[in-house]
Order: structure tokens, then C-alpha cells, then sequence
């Protein structure tokens, strides 16, 4: 083993050991010298005075001496070089002084008068004594033997030194290991504790506490639900505190549910440096807390209390050893309070009693699980439901049994409105779980009479939606319908398409009519386009002489056929008063998702369609994706825009998430999301990536775009970890280009540790072209980053340039199956063979298989048997903006 030059010159430029001892072997032999590091640079002079350094330094030259420096190498035998002098009677020899594996360490330059070789008036320094070339030679070799020596003898206590600290951070984690073992096994005899549980509690939180070095540990309640109050309370049942600080018992009394927001049935570690939502910082603000672990406890399955440590004042992160050890003082805890439930029972009958007393006034109907009769039912429910045929489509509605429990994942959580067609009548039905008298878990169900509320729903919004004139809807309604198509269009039910249609010249129609028959007019124009559509679209008038039609998953023949309907009736005459006039149309045409997913967007472009169509003429129409191919931007425009972009921090590029859900646990869950990047673009408007990443690419500006992406990508997902989803893990795609950058290393390395995501919660997507790179540099490079613990995924496994051979060398994680193999699947035999092929090698090799682009239950259904891990596609969500996606996964 060697050190580097940087290292032995750190190591013994101050050896002052070392110094002293040669200072004294000089005087002792009247020999004089320096010693200098490996690389020449001087450490220390052995002289006895400024005059006889004077007389050497005039008689030898410096050039002389760094002659003699420079003939020692790293390993070289020879260890003693005599170098050249200007005078017989002056001596200089250098010695090495070298190291365990013959490395150079330093080196000692000795200078000597010869008394033998003073030439007669010679005039030598004041305190100068001559020695003889015998002597000197003997000082040499014996230094040479006492370099190894010393050197030898440095290493070892360096060795000694390493060991010694070793055993003491072994013996540090033997005491830790003793010291938590001794607390569990106190906090294990509780168990068996005949206390009540509030003292067992208070025993365990401030053992814990007092273990971890927190300053709080409290247990806090849900109350029972009250009729009288809109939620339920939380209390804190009791507490540790640290004695130097104030307790939180009285503060914590009577709190909203909502107030506590880690109160939802999930489990919460958040250090002082976690990044925070609103309604948590609030809550920390509020207790003066910087850190904390919340774990829930159930109560008959129901969540019922929260453990929590946490610290006040000081900042605190926690171990993953410190989570393990709180998860099983929870189970204890959890234990314990199940042992006392039980031992209580007979007290959820009279808490069932009292659920129905508490609904008289309602109809009432109590099943059991997976009973065709109710265990009870109430005379008003009687009342309502008194047709049999009612009854039974009730109970088929609403009635869970055991095998729909497990896949709907709702028992007891149902609240929908019923329509009882033999009564003629509409009733809210809400249910809660309840326990029977003799322990069973059942359902109650209340019905309440909603007819005349629904009555005069309907004819509010029947005002509120509908225009006055011709009885189409109005633009209130076109646009609470526009968003409800496009959220069905994206979420993969079929592309829509809206039509906006302005009259030609009504104006002048208007003008020379009079609007009683111009209106007239427009009550015709509306009926004729109610007759054209049918029930293949809905009609709107938007205002004044502008109309719209949206026409939901409609293909474009179908979008084409009505266009050329309208524009056919528009050119024939209107008759009005026993008169012809004539007043075509104009239409611009927008289909979603493809040219937009927002209403403001999608109308901005149906109205540059539609003037582009009366820029032809009258009665034409045209359709917004022609416009637009038939002036198409320029390549420079999209630069310049895309570099201003980036400049301004990337700040125009979003992040979109499409779920990936795991098909091997029960009931299929989302276990974390790919990060897709889109640019909303201030001056272009919204494009996909494949619009923009290969210009991206060419620019070399994918390197701070791929940075921004796996930045926010990174800190999204620790927040989705430390917010009740530890299991949770995203998916980056890393380009060619960022691949190839010879610090995508470091630039992942800092990543991590700047959002402190859990580095086996990130997955490197990369795709099949890289093979056509060079291999064996991709191959080091993806070791290294394998490294820091991320996963490694091989994208769009199939479509491009590699082999199975490459499964071999790559270092993989995951493979990803292209969609193109998953359209046929279950139809298409080379489809299903190469899905088995790659699912069995990927299991044989130890390696997960995701499929994308899974739309239709039927190619589900089909992947049930294969080796696959994880779905991806439209079947299960579209990919959504951070907002979205935890709004409907992170709860």
C-alpha cells in the first residue's frame, strides 16, 4: 500500500521527533545536513551557526543539492548518492529515508569537511570541525539503517492505533445493543402489567423517552362521534415531559380532529429539517415542537389513539434503528390496550343500542356480514320501503357481503341517494360499522325521505343551466360539462371533440329583421342543431349568434360527419314569414386531450379555428391541429424560448406523475409514481416531450432540465415517505446525454443528500439505445450509481438495440416492458411469449418487471398469470400534476 505525495508530506513535514534526533546525531559526529520531503522542499537545517551554513552554501551550490535531490526515486535500492563539490576537502552525500514498501519518505542531505583533505590556508568557518571521510561514511549507512527502522516502527503504532479505535467502536455498539435490549425487555414485562392502561401507558412513554433522549411522549385520543358536534375530538391521555420544560396535557385537551393533521390512520416521522405542509408547520408552531414519530393504535380496528415522541426546542433527526425500536413499542402498546378491550366487550353492545336510539326519527336497517336477512329494522324504515321489490334492490344496492368487502375496500364507509321506484321516491342513505350485542361486526344503515330536495334541485339547476331563448344549455353549463369530458378524455374513456359555430353575417340578418325574427331564427338554428346531434352530442348557446357542440369520445369520422350535417342545413334557405334567408356558418373544430386538456385553452384554439375558417369564406369550417401544421413554428423560436426557460430555473417545466401499481399485494395498491416531465411554455402553450426532448438533447440543455426533474422528483418523494407512504418510490428517466456527463454521479450523489430522499426509494430509468454506446463505460458508470443504493431500470425493454446478452452485463433492478408488446396481448401469440420469455428470465436473474401502457381490463386480465411485478397505464391514471396525484394517492 502507498500514500499519496500530499499524504507523506502532510505526515512528516512536522515530525519534530525526528528533527531532534538528527540534530543531535549531526553534533555528535561534527557532520552537518538538512533533511527534506519527498518532493524537495525543505523541512529542516543542521547547522551549528548562520557562519557555517554561510561557508557550505558559498562552497556547494543549491543546484548542487537539488542535483543530488533529484536522484532519488520511489523504490529505488540505492539509498546513498554522494553528489558533486567544488573542493577535495568538502563532502556531500544524500541519504533516502524510505518507507515500509520502499516509498520515499524524506530525505537527509549531509555535509563534511575531510581534515585530510584541507589544503594548506584554507580558511574555514568559526566553529566549523572537520571530521574524516571514514566517520562520515559510517554516519550515512547508519542512517540509512535507522530510516527503516523508525519508519517501520511509525506504521506499526499507526496500525495499533487504527485497531484500538476499532475495538473501542465495537465495544460503543455493544453497549448500545445491551442498553436497548435491557429497556425492551422492561418495556416487555408490561405486558402482563394489572394496571390500567393509562399508567402502563405513562411507564412506557417516558421508558422510551428517556432512552432516545426526546423531550416528550404523550398518547392521544379520538373521542366517540357526537350527533351534537360536525367531528370528533382529540384528547392527550397522558404524558412525559422533560422536567426542564412545561407539560402539554392541559394544552392538548378538546382539540378538532382536523386541528391534529397527522390524525389520519398513517404513520408520520418528521425530523427538524423535514420539508412541511401547511397544517403540519402550524401544528409544530403551535407545541413549540422541531421534530416528531406518530404511530397509530387501533381500537377494535378503527383507529382509536396515536403514539408520539417527540422534541421541543433542539433539532432531532431519527435512525432507522430509532424507527425500528418505536414500531415495537407500538406493537406493545397495541398489545396491551387489545388485551384491555377485550376484557371490556360487553360494553360495544350498549354502544350499538345506543347507535339506534340515536337514529329515531329515520328509517333504520341492520344487517350482519354477508346475511340476506336484517338482524333489525326499524317501523319507519318499514314505512318507506313497503314495496318487496324496493327492499330487495336495497339490500342488492347497498348490503356488503364478505367476497365484495375485500375488493371495494369500503365496508361501513358507504353514503349514496337511493330511488325506491314502487314509493316513487328519493331517500339519502348513510351507513356506519357498528358491533353488535354479541360482538359481530355489522352494518346500520339510516334512510332519510330527500324527494322534495331533489325536486327543487332539479328545477334550480334546470334555471341555473338552460338559455332562456332557445331552451339549449348556456355557457354555465358548457363549461362544467367541458370539464367533466375532458377529466373522462384523459382519464382514457376516449378523445372528445368541441365544435364552435358563430353566424355568418347575423348582424345584417338582425339589422334588417328585427330582432323578434331574428330571435325567431335562433330558436330555429337551435332546434335544427338538437335534430342533427341527437343524442351523439350535447348543443350549447354560448351567446348572442355563437353556438358550441361537444361531442364525448367521439372519433374524427364521427366529429367530420357532423360538421358536414351542420354546414349542409346552414347553406339551404331559412324560412321566416313566408320568406327564404339565408345565413351560413363558420366552425372551429379542437379535439381533446390532443390539443389541450384545460376548457380555457381548448377555447382559445376552437376561436383561432374558427376565425381561421371565416377567413375562407363563408360556411366553412376548420380544424384547429390543420391551422396549426399549416404554419408551424420555427426551430429557432423554440430555442431561444427553451433557453430562456431554462434560465429562469427551469421554472416553465413541470413535473407530471403516473401511478405504478403493484399487482402482487392485495387489492392492487399504488406503490409511487414514474416522473414525466412537460413544458408549459409562456409563449408556445403546453408541450409533450416528444416535442420538445430531442431538440432539448441536441441543445445539451437536457442536463439542467434531467437536474430539475430529479431534484423535484426526489424532494416530492421523501415528502410522500415521511407523510404515511414509506414504500412509496419514483421513477427518473436519465437521458444518453446525462448519462455520458462525467459527474452524473455526483450530481445523483448530491441530489440524494440534498432532499434526503431514502436512496433505495429512487429508480434510474435508462433505455435500450444505450447499448449502442460504449458498454463497458455505461456498465461502470451504472455500477457506481447502483452504489449509492437507487435501483437501475432498463426502459422500453424490446423496441430498441439491445439484447439479452445486455440483461446479462447491465447492472438492472427492473425491467420495463414497451407497450407495443402489451396492445395484442392475449390476442396475439408472439405478444404473449415474449411478455412469459422476458418475465421468466427477469425472475430467474432476480429482477422486477413493470409493464406499461396497460389500458383495458382485458389486457390486465391477461397479464394475471405471467411473472409480472408492477402495472403501469391508463387503466389505472393518467399521468397527473403533484397536486392531483396526492390528493387521490397520498391519503
Amino acid at each position: 500500500m502507498t500514500e499519496t505525495t500530499t499524504e507523506k508530506t502532510q505526515l512528516f513535514e512536522q515530525d519534530h521527533v525526528l528533527y531532534g534526533i538528527l540534530a543531535s546525531f549531526c553534533r555528535m559526529h561534527h557532520i552537518y545536513g538538512q533533511i527534506y520531503d519527498c518532493d524537495g522542499r525543505l523541512c529542516q537545517d543542521f547547522f551549528t551557526d548562520e557562519e557555517v551554513e554561510d561557508y557550505f552554501k558559498r562552497n556547494i551550490l543549491q543546484d548542487q543539492v537539488m542535483i543530488l535531490l533529484s536522484a532519488f526515486r520511489d523504490y529505488d535500492a540505492e539509498n546513498i548518492i554522494a553528489g558533486h563539490t567544488n573542493a577535495p576537502h568538502l563532502m556531500l552525500r544524500g541519504v533516502a529515508l524510505r518507507g515500509e514498501y520502499g516509498e520515499l519518505r524524506n530525505i537527509v542531505v549531509l555535509y563534511g569537511v575531510d581534515e585530510k583533505g584541507i589544503e594548506e590556508g584554507e580558511c574555514l568557518a568559526d566553529g566549523l570541525v572537520a571530521t574524516d571521510s571514514v566517520v562520515f561514511d559510517d554516519a550515512c549507512a547508519f542512517l540509512e539503517q535507522f530510516g527503516i527502522g523508525y519508519y517501520q516502527q511509525k506504521v506499526r503504532s499507526d496500525h495499533l492505533e487504527d485497531d484500538l479505535a476499532a475495538k473501542r467502536e465495537k465495544e460503543e455498539t455493544l453497549r448500545a445493543t445491551v442498553q436497548r435490549n435491557e429497556v425492551m425487555t422492561a418495556l416487555l414485562k408490561m405486558l402482563e402489567s394489572e394496571n390500567d392502561f393509562q399508567k402502563v401507558a405513562e411507564e412506557i412513554l417516558g421508558e422510551t423517552a428517556r432512552y432516545l433522549k426526546v423531550s416528550d411522549g404523550f398518547l392521544l385520543r379520538l373521542s366517540r362521534p357526537d350527533q351534537l358536534k360536525n367531528e370528533r375530538s382529540v384528547d392527550m391521555i397522558c404524558e412525559y415531559h422533560d422536567a426542564t420544560l412545561p407539560s402539554l396535557l392541559s394544552r392538548m385537551s378538546d382539540l378538532p380532529q382536523s386541528s391534529v393533521p397527522f390524525f389520519t390512520g398513517k404513520s408520520y416521522t418528521i425530523a427538524s429539517d423535514s420539508i412541511m405542509p401547511e397544517d403540519f408547520s402550524s401544528f409544530f408552531l403551535s407545541y413549540d415542537l422541531t421534530a416528531g414519530v406518530f404511530l397509530p393504535l387501533y381500537i377494535r380496528e378503527e383507529l382509536g389513539m396515536y403514539f408520539c415522541l417527540a422534541q421541543r426546542k433542539d433539532p432531532r433527526k431519527w435512525s432507522v434503528e430509532e424507527i425500528r425500536f418505536l414500531n415495537d413499542v407500538r406493537r406493545i402498546l397495541q398489545t396491551i390496550l387489545s388485551k384491555r378491550i377485550t376484557k371490556n366487550s360487553l360494553a360495544s353492545s350498549y354502544a350499538a343500542i345506543d347507535a339506534i336510539l340515536e337514529h329515531t326519527g329515520c328509517g333504520i336497517v341492520v344487517y350482519a356480514n354477508g346475511q340476506q336477512e336484517p338482524l333489525y329494522r326499524n317501523e319507519t324504515f318499514q314505512n318507506q320501503l313497503a314495496d318487496m321489490m324496493d327492499r330487495e334492490i336495497f339490500r342488492r344496492q347497498f348490503v356488503v357481503h364478505p367476497r365484495n368487502e375485500q375488493e371495494s375496500g369500503h365496508f361501513g364507509q358507504q353514503e349514496r341517494e337511493f330511488y325506491a321506484d314502487g314509493a316513487g321516491k328519493w331517500f339519502s342513505c348513510s351507513s356506519c360499522k357498528i358491533h353488535w350485542v354479541d360482538g359481530r361486526d355489522v352494518l346500520m344503515y339510516t334512510l332519510y325521505d330527500i324527494t322534495q330536495l331533489k325536486k327543487y334541485q332539479k328545477k334550480i339547476l334546470e334555471q341555473a343551466d338552460l338559455d332562456d331563448l332557445t331552451g339549449l344549455y348556456n355557457r354555465h353549463r358548457f363549461h362544467s360539462d367541458f370539464e367533466k369530458y375532458i377529466r373522462d378524455a384523459i382519464r382514457g374513456d376516449g378523445d372528445g371533440t368541441l365544435l364552435f359555430l358563430d353566424l355568418d353575417d347575423f348582424n345584417a340578418l338582425n339589422d334588417g329583421l328585427g330582432h323578434i325574427l331574428a330571435d325567431q331564427f335562433l330558436k330555429m338554428a337551435a332546434e335544427s342543431l338538437l335534430r342533427i346531434t341527437d343524442r351523439d352530442a350535447q348543443c350549447y348557446r354560448i351567446g348572442g349568434d355563437q353556438f358550441a357542440i361537444l361531442i364525448p369520445f367521439s372519433g374524427k369520422d364521427k366529429a367530420q360527419g357532423i360538421v358536414n350535417t351542420v354546414l349542409n342545413r346552414f347553406a339551404k334557405p331559412w324560412r321566416l314569414e313566408d320568406n327564404d334567408y339565408y345565413c351560413t356558418v363558420g366552425i372551429g373544430v379542437v379535439q381533446f386531450p390532443k390539443d389541450g386538456d384545460k376548457v380555457d385553452i381548448l377555447t382559445q384554439r376552437a376561436d383561432y379555428a374558427l376565425h381561421s375558417a371565416k377567413k375562407r369564406g363563408k360556411n366553412q369550417a376548420e380544424y384547429y391541429s390543420a391551422v396549426l401544421s399549416s404554419a408551424p413554428v420555427a426551430r429557432l423560436d423554440i430555442e431561444k424560448a427553451m433557453r430562456e426557460a431554462v434560465a429562469d430555473d427551469c421554472s416553465e417545466f413541470e413535473i407530471y406523475y403516473q401511478p405504478v401499481v403493484d399487482i402482487t399485494k392485495p387489492g392492487r395498491p399504488c406503490c409511487g409514481a414514474e416522473a414525466l416531465v412537460r413544458w408549459n411554455s409562456r409563449k408556445f402553450g403546453f408541450m409533450m416531450p416528444d416535442k420538445f426532448i430531442p431538440l432539448a438533447e441536441y441543445l445539451g440543455l437536457i442536463i439542467p432540465i434531467g437536474e430539475h426533474v430529479l431534484v423535484e422528483a426526489c424532494r416530492r418523494c421523501r415528502y410522500w415517505n415521511d407523510y404515511g407512504h414509506p414504500e412509496y418510490k419514483v421513477n427518473v428517466n436519465l437521458s444518453i446525454v446525462q448519462l455520458l456527463q462525467n459527474n452524473i454521479v455526483s450530481v445523483i450523489e448530491h441530489t440524494m443528500e440534498l432532499t434526503g430522499i431514502n436512496p433505495k426509494n429512487l429508480t434510474l430509468e435508462i433505455t435500450e439505445g444505450l447499448a449502442i454506446h460504449d458498454l463497458a463505460r455505461i456498465c461502470g458508470t451504472l455500477e457506481e450509481i447502483r452504489s449509492l443504493g437507487c435501483r437501475i431500470a432498463l426502459d422500453d425493454f424490446g423496441t430498441g438495440y439491445s439484447s439479452l446478452n445486455h440483461l446479462k452485463e447491465l447492472p438492472l433492478d427492473v425491467i420495463k416492458i414497451d407497450k407495443c408488446f402489451i396492445n395484442d396481448v392475449g390476442r396475439d401469440q408472439f405478444s404473449d411469449a415474449f411478455i412469459k420469455t422476458v418475465s421468466d428470465l427477469a425472475d430467474t436473474i432476480d429482477v422486477n418487471v413493470v409493464v406499461e401502457g396497460v389500458e383495458e381490463p382485458r389486457q390486465e386480465k391477461a397479464l394475471d398469470h405471467m411473472k409480472i411485478d408492477m402495472i403501469q397505464g391508463y387503466l389505472y391514471d393518467r399521468p397527473l400534476c403533484k397536486e392531483d396525484f396526492e390528493r387521490k394517492y397520498l391519503k
